[in-house]
Parts: C-alpha cells; structure tokens; sequence
C-alpha cells in the first residue's frame, strides 16, 4: 500500500462524540446540505490553527446556532434570543484574555437583536460574531428572516417578500459599514467549493483579529437551508451560489487590519471593599447587622421566564394539579416553540 498524507481531519477542539443525538454520534445532528455544520468545521479549523482552544469562549443564542455547544470543545455560553453581542461584550471585558466568538444566524442577529449588534459594533467590542444567514427562520418552521430575498415565499410571507408590505432586506455588512468602529467586515458563501475555501481564509482572519486585539470582527455567511426552502442540497447550494449572492454581494466592506492598533484594557472594575467609598458611605449609613440569631429565611420564590415561556410553564404546572391534568406540553409566544406547537388542555381552566 502507497504512502499517504492526511491532509484534513476532525479538530481537535470539536468533541470526541456529539452527544446531541443518541445514535450516530461521528456526525452532527444538522439537516443534509444545511451550512451550519461546514461553518462549525472551518471555524474549529481557524481555533486549531490559532492554537486558541483553551482561550476561547463561544456565545451559542437562540436558533440552530444554539447547538454550538454539543460540538465546540471549548469555554460554552448560551444566551437569550439575540443578545450574543451583549453577552460576549460582558465576557470579553471580564476576561479579555480571552478569544470571544458569538455566534448567530439571521433571524437572531438580524430581527431581535439587531440593537444588539449595532451597538456592540459602534462601541468597537473586541469580539468576533460569525452571522450564518441563510435567507429564512430555520428553527421555528420557515417563517420570513429580515434577510429573505425580494419575492421569496415563506410561510408568513406566502405571496412573496414584497417591499411595500415587508420592507427590503437588510444587508447586515453595508449596515455595519456606516459605523466608524468595526476592524472588519466581509460577506462570504457557501455556494461552492471556491467560495467555501475563501471563507475558510476569512474566518481565519476574523478570528485572528481577536487574538492580535484589534477590535470588532464579522463574518456573514451566505449559507443553504435545504430543508426549509424546500430543496435538496445541490439546488440549496446554486441558491446560495445564484439568488442570495445577487441580492447580497459577496466582498469585503471593511478591513483596517493593515492599520487597526490594539485596543487597550478596559479599566478593572472596583473591588468591592471599595464601593463604600465610591458611593459616598460612610460606616454610619451601612446597616447593623441584625442581633441574636439569623432571621428567619424568607422562602418565596421569584419565578422569570425565558421570553414568556418558563411564566407560562410554571402557570400550566400549577393549574395542572387543581384540573386532575398531568403537567402538558404547552405553545406560547416564544418563536422556539412555535414549530411543535400544542394546545394545553390546562388553558381551559379558569384562572383564580
């Protein structure tokens, strides 16, 4: 047998087995043809060759971005719907040793949270956003993205994107181009092979402006969803190669990185042995500590909801019992559910 070079593998910093799934653990749970699993791998290539495994910190939001943390072994923060950009802002100034990376996809970065992301790239966070945008809400059932091309049929859009109705979509890079802040700003596909391994060249650097400290970095990739628009994984790809392309041009918006000089620290934050003095308390105003034994505990619980969810569950939890119902599976407005949505019999009951 000849002699031979292995020239690709898996990362080292993507897990052994993906425990996403319970059968088929050598591969990730993504649709056939979907983007997000070619995106993961040159990501992982780009953190392997950075030798920045034990540095980075990924931010997983809501959508299939969320599953990032069943395959990057790496520092893991999952965050609200759209708020990557916030989250990583906090990480990166608490640890800014670190490599941060949000990463998100279009309904999330381009609908909930685009204050989010304009903010943190007009501040010029020294972090690294990877934006898969694949024209259309995966997740939730095919519903219209802020990205979805002119004329496109989706469920909520079912005679077509029309500008006069739905507005044009928005083109995240040209947006964040208008801000003096960012370092850098490219668009990249996933159409083919070529464009594939110029991403690969892209992410690359994104990630690598980090670690040189030079400020705010994203990478949009134009990505296929074969499954939500209804196409194998060939047709998936010339969309994304033909029709996603010509509505968002493939390029660079932004690079400063010849010229960019690195951020300097963010102040560290007071001890707390100093926050009497900062807020002007003297001993005097500080209250006494209560005498003799401990007070007694006070047991109640404060309840928050993920986006409305966790309230509703806790509501249909507690009527379950009062109805002789088992606890149900319940819809409410959070997008993640709208995809198995259910009536719960419990909501027929009266509320008292």
């Amino acid at each position: 047998m000849g002699s031979f070079t292995i020239t690709h593998e898996r990362a080292d910093c993507f897990y052994g087995r993906f425990e996403r799934k319970a059968e088929l653990q050598h591969q990730t749970h993504y649709c056939p043809g979907c983007g997000h699993g070619i995106v993961h791998k040159l990501l992982a290539r780009a953190i392997d060759e950075l030798g920045v495994q034990n540095r980075t910190i990924l931010i997983s939001p809501v959508g299939c971005s969320v599953f990032g943390y069943y395959y990057f072994d790496v520092g893991n923060v999952q965050a609200a719907h759209g708020r990557a950009p916030a989250v990583a802002t906090g990480v990166k100034r608490g640890l800014p040793d670190r490599i941060v990376i949000a990463y998100q996809g279009d309904g999330d970065l381009g609908a909930i949270g685009t204050a989010e992301i304009v903010h943190a790239a007009n501040r010029g966070e020294a972090i690294t956003v990877i934006f898969v945008n694949n024209g259309i809400y995966g997740m939730t059932g095919g519903q219209m993205a802020p990205t979805t091309p002119l004329g496109k049929k989706t469920i909520t859009s079912p005679f077509g994107r029309d500008a006069l109705n739905e507005g044009y979509p928005l083109h995240i890079c040209e947006l964040l181009a208008s801000l003096e802040a960012p370092v850098f700003l490219e668009r990249v596909g996933l159409g083919n092979n070529k464009q594939i391994m110029g991403a690969a060249k892209v992410l690359r650097k994104a990630v690598e402006n980090q670690v040189k400290g030079l400020g705010f970095s994203l990478v949009e990739v134009l990505s296929p969803c074969p499954t939500i628009w209804k196409m194998d994984p060939v047709e998936a790809q010339r969309f994304v190669r033909e029709e996603m392309a010509a509505t968002f041009g493939i390029g660079n918006y932004r690079d400063r990185t010849a010229t960019a000089l690195p951020r300097p620290p963010h102040a560290a934050a007071p001890q707390v042995a100093e926050l009497p003095g900062i807020l002007g308390l003297s001993g005097e105003d500080r209250p006494a500590p209560a005498d003799g034994a401990m007070s007694a505990l006070d047991s109640r619980i404060k309840v928050a909801g993920f986006g409305g969810q966790g309230v509703l569950m806790l509501g249909d939890l507690r009527m379950a019992p009062k109805c002789g119902r088992e606890p149900p599976i319940v819809t409410c407005g959070c997008p993640a559910s709208r995809s198995i949505r259910r009536w719960s019999p419990s909501r027929m009951c009266c509320w008292r």
